[in-house]
């Protein structure tokens, strides 16, 4: 069941990000090709603010997912094995830290600016920091799987 709803949570996001930046370039193109007729289409510049902010928050929650984010094993590889877990355990236990509390205040900053609306679209601000909480929830679960089931492939060692 845990791999059915991983591969779910993932399916769901790889398509949010294939949606964003798709969003993205047309909106980019559509911008650029209007300026090139001389006029300017309101909004469009803040919309790909917002895909951006969206796309890089859910990539990361992905990349934590497939293990692409850099990571330095040098000097975890001269320690034993055993010690290596441990250090894996605490770096997993400090990540989670970390998302807890962008959890916790992405929260507070969504609700706190869902009053306010951005110049151009007149859309909640908190629709930009939504993403901050959402992203970092996805996050944790991520790290709380790979912490159960981890895989056999090695953290941060690039392959040819």
């Amino acid at each position: 069941m845990l791999i059915k709803l991983t591969k779910s949570i993932v399916k769901l996001l790889s398509i949010l990000c294939v949606i964003a930046i798709t969003g993205l370039t047309i909106i980019v193109f559509v911008q650029v090709f209007s300026r090139f007729i001389k006029y300017s289409l309101p909004g469009t510049e803040e919309l790909a603010r917002l895909l951006i902010v969206w796309l890089t928050f859910l990539g990361t929650s992905l990349a934590i997912y497939e293990k692409m984010h850099l990571g330095v094993r040098y000097f975890v590889g001269l320690v034993s094995i055993s010690k290596q877990k441990k250090i894996d355990f605490l770096i997993h236990m400090l990540m989670i830290l970390f998302f807890g509390v962008l959890v916790v205040y992405g929260f507070k900053l969504t609700m706190t600016t869902m009053a306010t609306t951005s110049p151009a679209l007149q859309l909640p601000m908190g629709i930009f920091y939504g993403v901050i909480p959402i992203s970092s929830l996805f996050s944790i679960y991520f790290i709380l799987v790979n912490m159960i089931n981890p895989s056999n492939s090695r953290q941060g060692e690039a392959t040819l």
